[in-house]
């Protein structure tokens, strides 16, 4: 089952609203799918310890307690329970198996701790004169207009360029959109691309595009869908330019991201539908096919990508398969604006789960902490680390 219609479905039997007999059968089939593969990937998972590899011992304890049609028949409040693990993404693998069993139990409840609350909607827009504007504060309407061209915030807060009616520019004016830690935004381009920002990235890009050519560049982490051009005359299609630090990106229309944060160990390209050629500065290329990745470090390296993974952020969630502590962290330093304090002999801890970003951090904090790997402590805006 399709898991936004697991979702649904359990978010309004919680909310007492009454399913009709073929969604209680679907969302009854939709809960024991999502234990069956859960629990399979934590079996199979070589990224863990033996100790976490418990797929078998909790099966048999889930079976025991919520079997049959009793799983079915629980009661309000335990379904409240589980909605908090589900409808949050899913749980941690191995440890937060014993965090769904304890929330069944009633034996544990996410702790209240100081709320830092994730991160949404929010970003500068530089204009070509230099003027900057938040996009935040702004309301729905044309926000500025250059060279003829209107840009506007739509009733969802997403910007856009209307350029239906404007004169072709002469210059190539420059805008950039720049999100902080704890912000994200989707633009819409001059030539109808859609570019989703992830925290802590930036986009820069012409008001109007040129001519033989489309060309933008972008720090952080962008996801794309650019839309097909054709070149003047409809001599074949215009080509799309992704410049970063170290690659450059040729894409005619595809839908693909690229993660190229400063502080990661290289920069991946992870293609999900089309073609794009990555070109590093050192001159090495390869051309991918969907379903793969490009890594660039110190050499340029090909391999098949695991989508749902790399583009959880752009659906509003965090998936960690044998992810390592460290670079989990970061991740949630980036979106929930905080400081992150974590000795290095505990840092390559891997862990594996799925959880929404739209959660407060107390709550990704317990979810970690109920795999009995780590112990963190939230002081102000600073996450504590400790074994």
């Amino acid at each position: 089952m399709d898991n936004d219609i697991f979702r649904k479905l359990l978010q309004k039997h919680v909310d007492g609203q009454t399913l009709s007999p073929e969604e209680e059968v679907q969302l009854k089939q939709g809960y024991d799918q999502l234990l069956e593969e859960d629990l399979a990937a934590t079996e199979k998972d070589p990224s863990l310890s033996p100790d976490d590899q418990r797929g078998v011992i909790i099966r048999n304890k889930i079976d025991q307690r919520i079997s049959g049609s009793d799983r079915w028949h629980l009661g309000l409040h335990t379904w409240k329970r589980i909605a908090a693990v589900f409808l949050i993404g899913g749980f941690l693998l191995g440890g937060g198996y014993w965090f769904l069993i304890k929330q069944i139990d009633g034996q544990e409840r996410l702790a209240q701790q100081e709320e830092i609350l994730p991160g949404d909607n929010k970003a500068l827009l530089t204009l070509s004169d230099g003027s900057v504007i938040s996009l935040s504060d702004v309301h729905e309407g044309i926000i500025a207009t250059q060279e003829g061209i209107h840009v506007e915030k739509d009733a969802e807060g997403n910007i856009r360029y209307d350029i239906d009616n404007a004169p072709h520019a002469a210059t190539l004016a420059l805008n950039t959109i720049a999100t902080p830690n704890g912000g994200q935004y989707r633009i819409t381009l001059p030539d109808g691309s859609v570019a989703v920002l992830n925290a802590a990235s930036s986009l820069s890009y012409p008001v109007h595009f040129a001519d033989k050519e489309r060309r933008v560049k972008m720090t952080g982490e962008v996801y794309f869908e650019v839309k097909k051009r054709s070149l003047p005359g409809g001599a074949g299609n215009l080509p799309f330019f992704v410049e970063t630090a170290g690659q450059e990106v040729q894409v005619l229309g595809t839908h693909f991201n690229i993660n190229a944060y400063n502080d990661e160990a290289a920069i991946k390209t992870t293609l999900a539908e089309g073609s794009v050629k990555v070109r590093t500065k050192g001159g090495q290329s390869a051309l991918l096919k969907p379903g793969q990745q490009a890594v660039v470090s110190t050499q340029l390296i090909v391999q098949q990508a695991d989508i749902q993974q790399q583009l959880a952020w752009v659906n509003g969630d965090f998936i960690f398969r044998g992810e390592t502590l460290e670079s989990l962290l970061r991740q949630v330093a980036r979106w929930y604006d905080v400081e992150v304090e974590c000795p290095a002999h505990i840092r390559q801890t891997r862990f594996n789960g799925m959880i929404s970003r739209s959660q407060p951090l107390s709550v990704i904090v317990k979810m970690i902490q109920s795999t009995k790997k780590v112990k963190i402590s939230i002081q102000e805006r600073r996450l504590i680390v400790t074994d």
